[in-house]
Protein backbone atom coordinates (compact mmCIF):
# COMPACT_ATOMS: atom_id res chain seq x y z
CA UNK A 1 0.00 0.00 0.00
CA UNK A 2 2.81 2.40 0.86
CA UNK A 3 4.51 1.56 -2.42
CA UNK A 4 1.48 2.62 -4.45
CA UNK A 5 1.23 5.81 -2.44
CA UNK A 6 4.87 6.63 -3.22
CA UNK A 7 4.34 5.95 -6.92
CA UNK A 8 1.21 8.10 -6.93
CA UNK A 9 3.09 10.90 -5.16
CA UNK A 10 5.86 10.64 -7.74
CA UNK A 11 3.35 10.83 -10.59
CA UNK A 12 1.65 13.81 -8.97
CA UNK A 13 5.00 15.51 -8.56
CA UNK A 14 5.90 14.86 -12.20
CA UNK A 15 2.48 16.14 -13.33
CA UNK A 16 2.97 19.34 -11.32
CA UNK A 17 6.44 19.81 -12.77
CA UNK A 18 5.12 19.28 -16.29
CA UNK A 19 2.36 21.84 -15.71
CA UNK A 20 4.90 24.36 -14.41
CA UNK A 21 7.08 23.80 -17.48
CA UNK A 22 4.08 24.18 -19.81
CA UNK A 23 3.08 27.35 -18.00
CA UNK A 24 6.60 28.74 -18.39
CA UNK A 25 6.66 27.93 -22.12
CA UNK A 26 3.19 29.42 -22.52
CA UNK A 27 4.29 32.63 -20.76
CA UNK A 28 7.39 32.90 -22.93
CA UNK A 29 5.28 32.39 -26.05
CA UNK A 30 2.89 35.17 -24.97
CA UNK A 31 5.84 37.53 -24.41
CA UNK A 32 7.26 36.58 -27.82
CA UNK A 33 3.94 37.29 -29.56
CA UNK A 34 3.70 40.69 -27.85
CA UNK A 35 7.28 41.38 -28.96
CA UNK A 36 6.36 40.58 -32.58
CA UNK A 37 3.39 42.95 -32.35
CA UNK A 38 5.71 45.72 -31.19
CA UNK A 39 8.24 45.02 -33.95
CA UNK A 40 5.57 45.04 -36.65
CA UNK A 41 4.10 48.32 -35.46
CA UNK A 42 7.50 49.99 -35.04
CA UNK A 43 8.27 48.95 -38.62
CA UNK A 44 4.91 50.26 -39.82
CA UNK A 45 5.62 53.61 -38.16
CA UNK A 46 8.93 53.87 -40.01
CA UNK A 47 7.16 53.22 -43.31
CA UNK A 48 4.33 55.69 -42.77
CA UNK A 49 4.66 57.36 -46.16
CA UNK A 50 2.35 57.22 -49.21
CA UNK A 51 5.04 55.47 -51.27
CA UNK A 52 5.31 52.63 -48.77
CA UNK A 53 1.65 52.60 -47.68
CA UNK A 54 1.05 48.99 -48.72
CA UNK A 55 3.95 47.67 -46.66
CA UNK A 56 3.00 49.90 -43.74
CA UNK A 57 -0.55 48.55 -43.75
CA UNK A 58 0.73 44.99 -44.18
CA UNK A 59 2.87 45.34 -41.04
CA UNK A 60 -0.06 46.76 -39.07
CA UNK A 61 -2.26 43.86 -40.19
CA UNK A 62 0.43 41.39 -39.11
CA UNK A 63 0.58 43.10 -35.72
CA UNK A 64 -3.17 42.67 -35.30
CA UNK A 65 -2.87 39.03 -36.36
CA UNK A 66 -0.17 38.36 -33.77
CA UNK A 67 -2.21 40.04 -31.08
CA UNK A 68 -5.27 37.96 -31.95
CA UNK A 69 -3.15 34.80 -31.85
CA UNK A 70 -1.74 35.76 -28.45
CA UNK A 71 -5.22 36.51 -27.16
CA UNK A 72 -6.54 33.20 -28.49
CA UNK A 73 -3.69 31.26 -26.87
CA UNK A 74 -4.18 33.05 -23.55
CA UNK A 75 -7.95 32.67 -23.41
CA UNK A 76 -7.85 29.04 -24.49
CA UNK A 77 -4.71 28.23 -22.51
CA UNK A 78 -3.11 26.56 -25.49
CA UNK A 79 0.21 26.72 -27.32
CA UNK A 80 -1.13 27.10 -30.84
CA UNK A 81 -3.71 29.21 -32.57
CA UNK A 82 -5.56 28.83 -35.85
CA UNK A 83 -3.79 30.18 -38.92
CA UNK A 84 -6.96 32.06 -39.86
CA UNK A 85 -9.59 33.68 -37.66
CA UNK A 86 -13.16 33.66 -38.86
CA UNK A 87 -15.47 36.57 -38.26
CA UNK A 88 -16.98 34.66 -35.35
CA UNK A 89 -13.52 34.07 -33.85
CA UNK A 90 -12.70 37.78 -33.99
CA UNK A 91 -16.07 38.64 -32.44
CA UNK A 92 -15.36 36.30 -29.54
CA UNK A 93 -11.76 37.45 -29.09
CA UNK A 94 -12.39 41.19 -29.19
CA UNK A 95 -15.59 41.25 -27.15
CA UNK A 96 -15.55 41.69 -23.41
CA UNK A 97 -18.00 40.23 -20.94
CA UNK A 98 -19.75 38.52 -23.87
CA UNK A 99 -20.50 41.91 -25.45
CA UNK A 100 -19.10 42.05 -28.98
CA UNK A 101 -17.21 45.13 -30.13
CA UNK A 102 -18.42 45.14 -33.72
CA UNK A 103 -16.52 48.32 -34.57
CA UNK A 104 -13.19 46.61 -33.79
CA UNK A 105 -14.29 43.41 -35.49
CA UNK A 106 -15.21 45.15 -38.73
CA UNK A 107 -12.05 47.24 -38.66
CA UNK A 108 -9.84 44.18 -38.21
CA UNK A 109 -11.60 42.20 -40.94
CA UNK A 110 -11.67 45.13 -43.37
CA UNK A 111 -7.96 45.74 -42.88
CA UNK A 112 -7.26 42.06 -43.39
CA UNK A 113 -9.35 42.04 -46.58
CA UNK A 114 -7.55 45.10 -47.96
CA UNK A 115 -4.14 43.57 -47.24
CA UNK A 116 -5.10 40.29 -48.89
CA UNK A 117 -6.34 42.14 -51.97
CA UNK A 118 -3.75 41.87 -54.75
CA UNK A 119 -4.62 45.27 -56.21
CA UNK A 120 -1.86 47.65 -55.06
CA UNK A 121 -3.60 50.57 -56.78
CA UNK A 122 -5.79 50.87 -53.67
CA UNK A 123 -2.81 52.35 -51.85
CA UNK A 124 -1.62 54.73 -54.57
CA UNK A 125 -4.01 57.49 -53.54
CA UNK A 126 -3.52 57.22 -49.81
CA UNK A 127 -2.03 60.38 -48.35
CA UNK A 128 0.04 60.60 -45.18
CA UNK A 129 -2.80 61.88 -42.99
CA UNK A 130 -5.09 58.95 -43.89
CA UNK A 131 -2.27 56.50 -43.34
CA UNK A 132 -1.54 58.03 -39.95
CA UNK A 133 -5.24 57.85 -39.03
CA UNK A 134 -5.36 54.17 -40.01
CA UNK A 135 -2.23 53.36 -38.00
CA UNK A 136 -3.61 55.30 -35.07
CA UNK A 137 -6.74 53.13 -35.15
CA UNK A 138 -4.63 49.94 -35.28
CA UNK A 139 -2.57 51.32 -32.41
CA UNK A 140 -5.72 51.91 -30.32
CA UNK A 141 -6.99 48.38 -30.95
CA UNK A 142 -3.61 46.89 -30.02
CA UNK A 143 -3.45 48.92 -26.80
CA UNK A 144 -6.92 47.67 -25.87
CA UNK A 145 -6.20 44.01 -26.63
CA UNK A 146 -2.72 44.06 -25.13
CA UNK A 147 -4.16 44.70 -21.70
CA UNK A 148 -5.99 41.40 -21.92
CA UNK A 149 -2.90 39.46 -23.03
CA UNK A 150 -0.06 40.83 -20.92
CA UNK A 151 0.67 39.29 -17.54
CA UNK A 152 2.51 42.34 -16.25
CA UNK A 153 2.92 45.99 -17.31
CA UNK A 154 6.34 45.43 -18.92
CA UNK A 155 4.72 43.16 -21.52
CA UNK A 156 2.09 45.68 -22.63
CA UNK A 157 2.11 46.98 -26.16
CA UNK A 158 3.61 50.48 -26.29
CA UNK A 159 1.96 52.97 -28.61
CA UNK A 160 3.91 54.10 -31.67
CA UNK A 161 2.50 57.61 -31.27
Amino acid sequence: MNHLTSIDECRDSNDRLLKIQESSIHSKLMIKMQHYVQIYMNSAARLMHPITAHVCILFSDRALGCMLKALYMKENNCMFSPSYFSLQDVIQLTGQNSIPDLDKVMFIHTLNFVVDCNDASIFQHMDASRLQKLLSRVDDVLIHLSGRVASNPSELYRSIF
